[in-house]
């Protein structure tokens, strides 16, 4: 039967690998062993764990040393060291410890079979510190993860700087430090005027050195201060945003880990890069409210559909344009003896071209308030207008007519539009464009005129049209309607124009029937 003395007793129902060997150092006590030395053996390697005697600089050696392949041989060291028994405790193949007595005792001063349950209980207390080693390990990344998720949430840069900077100190254990990124300055645990006037590297200002310094380093003995203990500082710069952290007498166990730092140092920069991207988010937006607001006036001056039905005219017509605000103008006035028509295409789309219809409605809306009903003296207005605007070469093309509603005469001018159709009967008849665009050169405008018949069909469009059908297509549309213009122009919008968000162009036409 194995008798167990009392402190292997304790050794075997030890909690740590440290007690177990604080209860192994008390058995060779007990057991008059004054000399010994302790060894911790990994990968056939021997450390010194503990040792009773001097062993000088001597700090590990390897199994062959410690005679592990023969056991016959006293071991002596080139230092005096003199080994005379070593008992290795090992399990499943693993070397786990070595006790080196370096004094004569009897050789079963250690039971064999005791030495298979030290060793057992030893293989135990390596597994669990190793899965307690793990488990720490997995909840400092779980941490780490927690906290770098905070700041890359964070969107304003005030707390990405102050946060990054805490979150740098404490990873590595830092008593103080500083961050610049664009000129901005955060730091904690001293001035922006102590690193300027107090701190120095090599008698040169520490401000002066950060400024001027693009790399990642570990400063120590170059560091003077006559105001603070400084034993050493870690520079972290970060190239793509230049962003510079400065860590003073941060722990040993991680200087200098410029791998890791560089880890820590993209999180910080990803939380800048999203705060900015957040930043010009914020600008768009306001930018795209303000668009919409001024799309939203600009199109009050066009009118997206207009209508007119009287005893002799019926009148439809649309501007529904492809952007926010378009750069189609369609405008009727009615008045007692007179309807005038103005249907203009402003060269390009979005808001420039909308800004120069907003011109043409207040030009038209003014011209037809002073009573001027004659289509060739607006265009020669028009036309003056923009050429002293000096447009980058923006031109109009546009048909204006004035029709008489006693005689039913019109009188026309076309500068550069599309043709206009006119349906009499079985017959399409079409009236050209006999100038160039508004806008590109001054020429002597006449009008023309057309007498007009009861069940007559007026069709004004602009080029828009033409995106999604050519003129013949147009034409026999034309010729096989029997609707009304609200109808006719309605549902060719419906059926020309499939998909309504992407609209290819600014769609905008008038009809204009002469009821019998």
């Amino acid at each position: 039967m194995l008798t167990l003395h009392n402190e292997l007793a304790l050794a075997l129902i030890s909690e740590t690998k440290t007690d177990f060997i604080k209860h192994l150092e008390k058995y060779l006590s007990a057991n008059n062993i004054k000399k010994y030395i302790i060894w911790d053996i990994t990968n056939k390697i021997a450390t010194i764990n503990s040792a009773t005697i001097d062993t000088g600089d001597l700090t590990f050696c390897d199994l062959i040393d410690l005679n592990y392949y023969n056991d016959n041989k006293t071991v002596c060291f080139t230092n005096g060291i003199e080994i005379y028994t070593t008992f290795f405790l090992e399990h499943k193949d693993n070397i786990l410890l070595g006790l080196s007595i370096c004094e004569e005792v009897e050789p079963d001063i250690i039971n064999p079979n005791l030495i298979t349950i030290l060793s057992s209980k030893l293989y135990d207390l390596n597994a669990a510190e190793v899965r307690t080693s793990i488990f720490i390990e997995y909840q400092k990344k779980i941490d780490f993860i927690k906290r770098s998720s905070n700041i890359l949430k964070l969107l304003d840069f005030e707390s990405i700087y102050t946060k990054s900077l805490s979150f740098f100190m404490d990873i590595f254990e830092s008593q103080a430090g500083f961050l610049i990124h664009q000129g901005e300055f955060y730091s904690i645990g001293l001035t922006k005027e102590n690193i300027k006037d107090s701190i120095f590297i090599s008698d040169e200002p520490l401000l002066d050195y950060i400024n001027r310094i693009e790399h990642t380093e570990f400063v120590e003995n170059e560091l003077t201060s006559d105001k603070y203990l400084i034993n050493n500082m870690f520079l972290i710069f970060e190239e793509k945003l230049n962003l510079k952290i400065a860590l003073f007498n941060i722990s040993t166990h991680f200087y200098p880990d410029k791998e890791f730092s560089e880890i820590v140092s993209h999180i910080t920069s990803i939380a800048i890069e999203n705060a900015i991207n957040h930043q010009r988010e914020l600008t768009l937006k306001l930018e795209e409210n303000e668009m919409k607001t001024t799309a939203d006036i600009l199109n009050r001056f066009v009118k997206k559909e207009i209508e007119h039905s009287c005893n002799k005219y019926d009148i439809f017509g649309v501007s529904y344009p492809a952007k926010q605000a378009g750069g189609d103008f369609l405008s009727i006035v009615n008045e007692d003896e007179h309807i005038m028509v103005c249907l203009a295409d402003v060269c390009g789309k979005g808001y420039s071209a909308a800004v120069i219809t907003v011109a043409m409605s207040t030009i038209f809306e003014l011209y037809t308030g002073f009573n001027i009903k004659s289509p060739s003296n607006f265009a020669q207005y028009l036309s003056h207008f923009l050429l002293n605007k000096n447009l980058d070469g923006r031109f109009v093309t546009l048909f204006v007519c004035c029709i008489d509603k006693s005689t039913n005469i019109m009188s026309y001018i076309s500068l550069g539009h599309e043709p206009i159709f006119i349906r009499r009967n079985d017959q399409i008849l079409q009236i050209p464009s006999e100038y160039m665009p508004a806008g590109i050169i001054i020429e002597d405008y006449k009008e023309k005129t057309f007498p007009l018949e009861t069940g007559d069909h007026i069709f004004i469009y602009s080029d828009g049209l033409v995106e999604y059908t050519d003129y013949d297509d147009i034409q026999k549309i034309l010729s096989s309607s029997k609707s009304s213009p609200k109808e006719f122009i309605k549902n060719l919008y419906h059926e020309l124009v499939t998909d309504k968000d992407h609209q290819m162009d600014d769609f905008t036409c008038i009809k204009i029937v002469l009821k019998g």
